[in-house]
């Protein structure tokens, strides 16, 4: 499946309005994305994501995560340990993670050589070390999250999106643009950003097997609008690559 993955990935050309990033649809084999949807596990066998330590008490209650990884996977069914499987042995290929940020070097290396003396005080300047982060997610009714550009420790950000049908296409990632082009350098808070401060660009719609991928940076201005249709369920694929902390 990974040829077949990072194929589809390469034939699609980046985007740079508003920020570096592609999206791929179909991104899956067809086969492939049938049987992922329709193993995800129930939403008890998930845990808010304000309760796992990764995010403020502030942080929106309505998404719900199940980490990906052998331990937790070895508690569904065969047939979902099948499936998630593959899935762990395409993110942790070496050759995926070398393939995609090759493609974004460019950007990467800008980020790097803009890099503030905190960043290079925890990260290094050369010979990165990555860890790797990989969940399914739920955000049900009313959820929704402001403008930021995640975390500086993140460093390579994918969001495959894995609804059953085009029903909740509006409901997507919104990219955009401070309207003050020195808004970064006067507000560096790491957090989210109140919309006044914004241009809405475009959104990436939220279509059955697609994958919305970037580098994160200082101007990867993300977020995403409030769910607000009744019963609605927006299940996300989530890989994020993160920087080592220098030991």
């Amino acid at each position: 499946m990974i040829n077949e993955v990072l194929t589809n990935f390469k034939e699609e050309k980046i985007d740079e309005n508003p920020f570096s990033h592609k999206v791929i649809k179909n991104i899956f084999p067809n086969f492939f994305y049938e049987e992922l949807i329709e193993n995800l596990p129930n939403i008890d066998q998930y845990t808010p994501i304000f309760k796992t330590g990764r995010v403020s008490s502030n942080y929106p209650p309505e998404r719900f995560v199940f980490d990906l990884n052998n331990e937790t996977v070895a508690k569904l069914s065969k047939k979902q340990q099948n499936v998630f499987h593959k899935i762990i042995r395409l993110f942790t290929d070496p050759s995926f993670f070398n393939v995609i940020a090759n493609e974004f070097k460019n950007t990467i290396s800008q980020r790097i050589l803009e890099f503030s003396e905190e960043e290079k005080r925890k990260f290094g300047t050369s010979n990165f070390k990555y860890r790797i982060s990989s969940m399914l997610v739920k955000d049900i009714t009313k959820y929704k999250l402001g403008v930021h550009t995640d975390t500086p420790s993140k460093f390579l950000t994918f969001l495959f999106y894995i609804p059953k049908d085009n029903k909740l296409k509006s409901l997507g990632t919104s990219l955009y643009e401070p309207k003050d082009k020195d808004f970064f350098q006067s507000n560096n808070s790491k957090g989210h950003y109140p919309l006044e401060h914004f241009n809405f660009v475009k959104k990436v719609d939220f279509l059955p097997n697609t994958l919305f991928v970037f580098p994160r940076t200082n101007i990867s201005y993300h977020g995403v609008d409030t769910i607000n249709i009744d019963s609605a369920e927006r299940n996300l694929l989530l890989l994020n690559y993160y920087f080592r902390d220098v030991k």
